[in-house]
């Protein structure tokens, strides 16, 4: 089960991805497609790379008999057209947007910003400053990859979104890593009771070019036989118990040497 913390990272229909200090960008990108899968997705986007639309302005006719024509005006909210209304909302959307995706600490030092572009533009300045180089992060993924393992009890499926979300994380990175390599981790690093599955993975498929995705949904398919083969595990192990299999193979060859020198030494007394 995802945690709370890696909902919140990622985001969720109503609500956009947040902000994780040493996983930047990973956040741009995920914030990005948030945001394009909005209604105005386009116009909100727009907003914040090239900042807010400017105020539409209107000349009133000049006064009755004057030939002065009046200064250029802001319109009045009332004055909008559909299409600047829209244009405005995209831009309170993108403000909207960013603030709900920062921490507090973030957002406290960027709530004096006034536009979508100066928040963007100000989280990069804060995430270059503060965060771990890119080197570190690398360093950090890298022993992340080394000691993947699966979870006891953690069914396939989760197993392959840790993977996943791994994998998409080396990516961004750019941590060099190649495919074959992960498709052979992949694989390797199951709970004991996929064996059975694995060795047939590895017969017939060629795991150095078919992509983990494939083998993730070709394995996934025997998800009830492999269960099937850990409770018979289950059932086996407690069935028989190794100490009470030791305490009984021994307790009666030594209560039967105990009687044989009782008895034996009853019969030197008699004599």
């Amino acid at each position: 089960m995802a945690t709370n913390e890696e909902t919140n990272a990622a985001g969720t229909d109503t609500r956009p991805p947040m902000l994780v200090e040493d996983d930047y960008d990973s956040w741009k990108i995920r914030i990005q497609r948030y945001i394009r899968g909005k209604p105005n997705g386009k116009l909100i986007w727009k907003s914040i790379q090239n900042g807010p639309t400017p105020h539409p302005m209107v000349t009133d006719p000049p006064p009755t008999g004057s030939t002065i024509v009046p200064a250029p005006r802001k319109k009045l909210d009332s004055e909008f057209n559909d299409e600047e209304n829209k244009l405005e909302m995209a831009d309170t959307q993108a403000e909207i947007i960013l603030s709900q995706g920062l921490p507090r600490h973030i957002f406290n030092i960027l709530n004096q910003t006034s536009t979508a572009q100066e928040i963007w533009n100000n989280v990069e300045l804060l995430m270059q400053g503060s965060g771990r180089t890119l080197q570190q992060r690398k360093e950090d993924l890298f022993d992340e990859y080394e000691r993947f393992r699966a979870i006891a009890n953690e069914s396939i499926h989760d197993y392959f979104v840790r993977f996943h979300k791994l994998v998409n994380d080396i990516k961004i990175t750019q941590l060099e890593i190649p495919a074959h390599q992960m498709n052979t981790k992949f694989v390797n690093n199951l709970l004991a009771y996929w064996g059975k599955y694995v060795t047939n993975v590895k017969q017939n498929m060629d795991i150095s070019t078919t992509p983990y995705v494939q083998i993730y949904t070709h394995l996934k398919a025997y998800e009830p036989h492999a269960k099937k083969t850990l409770k018979k595990q289950e059932q086996s192990t407690s069935i028989v118990d190794p100490l009470t299999y030791v305490a009984h193979t021994t307790s009666a060859p030594a209560l039967s040497s105990h009687i044989k020198n009782k008895r034996n030494r009853v019969k030197m007394s008699e004599l």
